[in-house]
């Protein structure tokens, strides 16, 4: 996953005030059991040191409506402030497990990071001879809020949230019907011949949204004739994210529900699929020097030089681990000391997961989560410390994957309850 919509926050002066708040408004009630959920993050927050004035800006906007119409599973918002004000305002598709909320120098948004996460982006096209409606689905759900009202797609680089056309070439005759005679030959090689210019027309339109929007699969649905013949003509790119799904199309009486139903089914599979592959490569990192890195130290590290292509984190909301970090996003080390002797003058001690966000951030790097806590026995990537990493490059200063750290293997890395 791309983490480049959270860089103002990690851009921004801190220390901040984060709060993970379940703002559904299912029903009459939902005002008032919003307001009493945020005064129980201010309680806290103001517990741990956070300053009135931060506490009042993020009152204001953790508890605005979302302008959302919230569904059965409600609406979350993560808001991150600070001395300067709001940097960072996202809503969630559906409300979070648990509020949260915390005061220091990394603002912590995993919890959007969570979210984001579990999108599949995805071209929809539903054709049949007289052309196609294409909707690219972009994102995840997660928007930020603007003050003015509305909100934007984040977790994409792409700008719009959902975008629709239709697609297909300009012809009169486009369904076979039987005339007689050696007038149904030509009528008919007519319709044959608008059925390949249509589809021919389709096929471009969904390579040029492919090459603008990067989906993660095109979905080809309607009518199976129409659904061959655009398929044949898709581009390389296109043609291999294709999956066919039947139940959907343009016509009348399609059921919208059952192939909704279908349609997350599909995604859930791409999504894993996703995650395989990532997996399988971090195996094949991992088994070659220098690939790969395994366990807290050798990520630190890596990260710190600025080689890391994708963090691996286990995705563990219970961890208590902790990092320490400087003013920099690559400040981070496994120890006080380490950090001390890079110059940095004052270390502070953080959550270990913001910490790995916030040098991802700062290095352009990717992050994928993990399912799974790090008791988890059926851990197959073997995630030491529930941390790894795929690098862009190498040398001779980097370790070999599942070698020990140059920074003293992991049981340098504290738990706060230790």
């Amino acid at each position: 996953m791309d983490l480049q919509w959270l860089a103002p926050a990690f851009e921004a002066e801190g220390p901040f005030a984060s709060v993970t708040l379940d703002v559904s408004r299912t029903d009459a009630s939902g005002e008032h059991e919003v307001e009493l959920r945020w005064r129980e993050l201010r309680r806290r927050l103001e517990e741990q040191g956070a300053p009135e004035d931060v506490l009042d800006v993020l009152a204001e906007r953790a508890t605005a409506p979302s302008g959302r119409a919230d569904a059965g599973d409600g609406s979350g918002r993560v808001v991150v402030a600070g001395a300067g004000g709001v940097v960072l305002d996202l809503v969630l598709p559906s409300a979070p497990p648990q509020d949260e909320a915390s005061w220091g120098p990394v603002p912590h948004v995993l919890p959007a990071v969570r979210a984001a996460a579990g999108a599949t982006r995805y071209l929809l096209v539903a054709t049949d001879h007289a052309g196609a409606d294409l909707t690219v689905a972009v994102g995840s759900g997660v928007t930020t809020a603007r003050p003015e009202g509305g909100d934007a797609v984040v977790g994409s680089s792409v700008s719009a949230v959902e975008a629709s056309e239709t697609s297909g070439a300009d012809d009169d005759i486009i369904h076979k019907v039987p005339v007689g005679g050696t007038g149904e030959y030509t009528r008919e090689r007519r319709v044959e011949d608008s059925w390949q210019r249509d589809a021919a027309a389709v096929a471009k339109d969904v390579d040029d949204l492919v090459g603008r929007y990067k989906p993660h699969v095109v979905v080809l649905t309607g009518d199976d004739n129409a659904v061959s013949l655009v398929r044949e003509r898709l581009g390389g790119a296109a043609s291999g994210i294709v999956e066919v799904v039947q139940g959907g199309g343009r016509a009348d009486g399609i059921r919208t529900e059952d192939f909704a139903q279908t349609l997350g089914e599909v995604l859930a599979t791409v999504q894993e699929r996703r995650l395989r592959e990532v997996m399988d490569s971090y195996a094949q990192a991992r088994g070659k020097d220098a690939d790969g890195a395994d366990g807290i130290d050798a990520v630190v590290q890596m990260l710190q030089r600025g080689q890391v292509q994708d963090v691996l984190l286990r995705d563990d909301p219970s961890s208590t681990w902790t990092l320490w970090v400087g003013p920099d996003a690559l400040q981070l080390a496994s120890s006080r000391e380490d950090l001390l002797e890079m110059g940095v003058q004052e270390p502070v001690e953080v959550r270990a997961d913001a910490a790995l966000v916030r040098a991802a951030v700062g290095g352009s790097s990717g992050l994928v989560l993990v399912p799974g806590t790090r008791q988890d026995e059926t851990d197959e990537l073997e995630l030491a410390d529930g941390v790894g990493a795929i690098l862009r490059w190498s040398d001779q200063g980097t370790p070999g994957g599942g070698a020990p750290t140059m920074s003293g293997d992991s049981e340098r890395l504290r738990d706060i309850e230790a």
